[in-house]
């Protein structure tokens, strides 16, 4: 593997340059203009830049070289007074930051996973515990590269999107990419815990610190060490429990409840809401500095109703899944698929599985035909649009019809939890 060094610090340049020539081929640099006029003739698997540098900074070596040549990987050594700087260019398109002073070994175990990763073959779906994440889209395929990139590291990451989008699965890939993908993924929906039992389910407690305390719990963050801990609808965590979690992520460690000795964890932090955090914090209901230490690394995933594309892989995708209930079906119609994707899937990925398991159990034929997904409101293409909240209303109303008034039913079909629905029925006036 071809790697060049652009360090504009002499003597780290030459330390660096005997230690990584030891594992592989380099050339270094002290000029960034004239490492680039060497890049731009040659070929590089990988660039090591200093960020800070007098004559081009960092994040213009790093857009010169994915411009040049976009599958050339870009680590970048940073000051810890430019870490923020540093996450901006892993948006960018960076593989990774080290920061100084640098540790060779941990410099050569990262450009060793670029050389273990440039031998595997470019993926266009994962398949996670059976939940699959489909990358036809372009805006998806985005999605996946930033998950991808951020695993190199342990950055906290704030995933957002609507519900049923695959924020989960998407932290669950995050997990899998990175060096803790052998230790524990716990993951827990904040909106589902009973706000007086918060506090010890997330941090644990001793025998008798309250009554019903029998014996020592260990709490989730505990469960996570040395792992990931996923925290879904973070913007429900209570306000009183707020301050507690913010200042375990500043100093990694906490008290159980009732506890006298701190505990110290190693554990990775990703949090996801179907909500705006900002506006959380304009209300008062989410505070602002733990939403700016949550959201060091945000990614943002698409609705399924932008992501056409996506909706026919998917389709394809699930009923492969749900083969077993019945084998016969093996491919969809395109009057199906077509008013598949004229739909807006409020629900998302999560509708679209449900949707997909239902019809494979209707349909007598074996092509999934658009009789058996007659459940949702299709209309015809030249027909108005309706506004999103007319189509949610009507929804909710037919899957309700479905399942004759069954509320826990209707919000499986839907793909959404209880009290979502309960949630949405109250807005539009139904209960």
């Amino acid at each position: 593997m071809r790697v060049l060094l652009i360090e504009d610090d002499d003597t780290l340049n030459r330390v660096l340059l005997r230690t990584l020539r030891k594992e592989f081929a380099v050339d270094g640099f002290t000029s960034p203009v004239r490492a680039l006029e060497v890049f731009e003739k040659g070929f590089y698997d990988v660039v090591v830049s200093d960020i800070k540098m007098p004559d081009i900074a960092g994040l213009a070596v790093l857009k010169r070289v994915k411009n040049v040549s976009p599958d050339t990987e870009v680590l970048l050594i940073t000051g810890f007074g430019t870490v923020e700087e540093s996450v901006s260019a892993i948006k960018q398109g960076a593989y990774d930051y080290i920061l100084k002073p640098v540790d060779s070994y941990l410099l050569i175990s990262k450009l060793k996973k670029i050389k273990e990763l440039k031998t595997l073959k470019q993926y266009k779906s994962i398949e996670l515990e059976n939940l699959t994440i489909i990358c036809e889209d372009p805006e998806m395929r985005k999605v996946l590269d930033l998950a991808e990139r951020v695993a190199k590291t342990d950055t906290t990451v704030l995933i957002t999107g609507e519900t049923g989008t695959g924020k989960e699965v998407v932290s669950r890939f995050i997990h899998s990419c990175s060096d803790r993908k052998d230790n524990p993924f716990i993951s827990i929906n904040c909106s589902n815990i009973q706000e007086n039992l918060f506090e010890s389910e997330i941090f644990g407690f001793e025998k008798g610190s309250f009554t019903g305390a029998e014996r020592n719990r260990r709490g989730f963050i505990e469960m996570s060490s040395g792992g990931t801990f996923f925290l879904d609808e973070i913007t429900e965590m209570p306000l009183q429990v707020q301050s507690k979690f913010l200042r375990f992520m500043e100093e990694k460690a906490y008290y159980r409840i009732g506890g006298e000795r701190k505990i110290t964890v190693d554990v990775r932090i990703i949090a996801a809401t179907n909500k705006d955090p900002e506006e959380g914090v304009r209300s008062g209901a989410f505070r602002e500095d733990l939403y700016y230490r949550l959201n060091v690394f945000g990614i943002h995933i698409p609705p399924l109703r932008t992501r056409p594309g996506d909706i026919e892989a998917l389709a394809r995708c699930f009923i492969r899944k749900f083969g077993r209930i019945n084998p016969r079906i093996k491919d969809i119609t395109g009057e199906a698929l077509l008013n598949l994707q004229n739909y807006s899937f409020p629900g998302n990925v999560r509708e679209l599985s449900n949707l997909i398991e239902r019809a494979m159990i209707i349909e007598k034929g074996d092509r999934i035909t658009l009789e058996s997904l007659s459940y949702l409101p299709f209309k015809n293409p030249e027909s108005p649009l309706r506004s999103l909240d007319e189509v949610i209303k009507d929804h909710i109303l037919r899957a309700l019809e479905a399942n004759s008034g069954d509320k826990s039913r209707a919000a499986e079909l839907l793909g959404i939890d209880r009290s979502t629905l309960y949630r949405k029925l109250k807005e539009y006036g139904f209960m």
